[in-house]
């Protein structure tokens, strides 16, 4: 493990300036004070500047809100090695032509814009019209030339049902405007009734394979795995009530001991014809999508369409520490916030993890201090359940519904084994 962090996710505000409706901060149940990063507060993250390779001006609200944005940028590029990267993530309607220039000057060199569907009628953004955004590109590729620097653009794309047809042309789009990269994610949502907007399939595409070929196999045998449910208790069963228990259970046995999570009621659904159509769908997509962006030169990360079976957490192995604008020490944004969220049909409640503060102590001995090491080594060895593919889920040991969080049910402290980022669902700027 590495002695300083590598990236730094700095949260500057966590005001915005746009409602949109899938933002954890409107939904019910957030605990997100309105609050800025003072200028003070962000100078005691020094310690860690020299040797960063990345420092993120991300989080909750618009960065550009900030009060001094481009003063903390210009203190960080002081500090910060030539090719170290300073980034940030928005929505790009307080961009002019004049703040551009700045913030190029300043010392940013990529930028990030959210947009969630380009169609006929316009661009859009958590349901707002945010049209006025595709001069940005043109600002910031003039402010560029003009200081003699080099500045990335691109676009990052919340995947939701609603909006996925039109990614293909969002693609396209952002392309054509001089974006260099793009990011789609799956939504998590926060909120039950944008639960239905949601396309990501928690179980793993392993889980996935396994069961099509149980369902062949029960087709074969006139066996209807729905009717599975309840027989467990039934004292007095049928002969083929009887089998139909045998041959379930002996499959379930034999994917337990290859290490393959089942959760059969999830598994059904997501193999009905009419999930199975929608996945198709998705995938058609997400390959077109992939498809036009080689086609135009545009680098494309692309979420799966079912979770990903060798988990990962993107924040841990980057060496990512996440700084709230009060100067808290939290280990990747699942945890950065309390707040609730809606996986697997039920709701959960997240309890920040926090392991000091850069006011009190260097955020150097905070990341090398007993407790944040023991936390990431834990996260590396991905010994966790997978919370999403158990058929008791969702539990009260993940959900946090009665206390937060304390372990999961193989005793671990971390609760990743139900996280969507660590499934690959949710992706992040990075």
């Amino acid at each position: 493990m590495t002695h300083y962090p590598s990236k730094l996710y700095v949260e500057t505000t966590t005001r915005c300036n746009l409602r949109c409706s899938m933002c954890v901060k409107y939904a019910e149940g957030a605990c997100i004070p309105e609050k800025d990063m003072s200028l003070d507060v962000f100078k005691q993250l020094e310690p860690a500047f020299p040797t960063l390779d990345t420092l993120l001006l991300n989080g909750i609200g618009e960065p550009l809100m900030t009060p001094r944005f481009p003063e903390m940028i210009r203190f960080a590029r002081e500090h910060m090695r030539p090719e170290a990267s300073i980034r940030f993530q928005t929505n790009g309607m307080l961009i002019t032509e004049s703040r551009a220039v700045e913030l190029v000057e300043s010392g940013v060199d990529t930028v990030c814009l959210s947009v969630d569907m380009v169609s006929e009628d316009g661009i859009f953004h958590g349901g707002e019209s945010v049209d006025r955004i595709s001069h940005v590109f043109e600002y910031f590729q003039r402010a560029a030339k003009s200081a003699g620097r080099s500045v990335t653009i691109g676009v990052e794309f919340v995947l939701m049902r609603e909006n996925a047809q039109s990614l293909p042309r969002s693609i396209a789009w952002a392309a054509e405007h001089g974006a260099q990269f793009v990011l789609v994610t799956h939504m998590l949502p926060y909120t039950e009734t944008t639960v239905d907007q949601e396309l990501f399939n928690s179980n793993t595409e392993i889980s996935m394979a396994e069961f099509m070929r149980w369902q062949a196999e029960a087709d074969a045998a006139g066996f209807d795995l729905s009717e599975f449910f309840g027989l467990g208790w039934k004292f007095h069963k049928t002969p083929e009530q009887r089998e139909l228990v045998r041959f379930v259970t002996s499959r379930q046995q034999a994917a337990l001991a290859k290490n393959i999570p089942i959760n059969l009621k999830s598994l059904l659904l997501w193999a009905s014809p009419e999930k199975q159509a929608e996945q198709q769908w998705l995938a058609s997509i997400l390959a077109k999508a992939q498809q036009i962006a080689k086609d135009m030169g545009v680098d494309i990360t692309l979420p799966p369409v079912a979770a990903t079976y060798d988990r990962t957490c993107d924040f841990v192995e980057q060496g990512v520490a996440h700084i709230t604008p009060d100067g808290d020490v939290r280990p990747c944004y699942f945890l950065w916030h309390e707040y609730s969220c809606y996986m697997d049909g039920g709701e959960k409640r997240i309890t920040p993890k926090t392991f000091g503060n850069i006011m009190e102590s260097s955020i150097v001995d905070i990341w090398n201090s007993a407790a944040y090491r023991t936390f990431r080594q834990e996260v590396l060895e991905y010994d966790y359940p997978y919370c999403s593919n158990c058929s008791v889920v969702p539990c009260s040991d993940v959900t946090g519904s009665g206390n937060p969080f304390q372990q999961d049910c193989y005793g671990l402290t971390i609760p990743c084994g139900h996280c969507l980022w660590c499934m690959g669902g949710v992706r992040c700027l990075l």
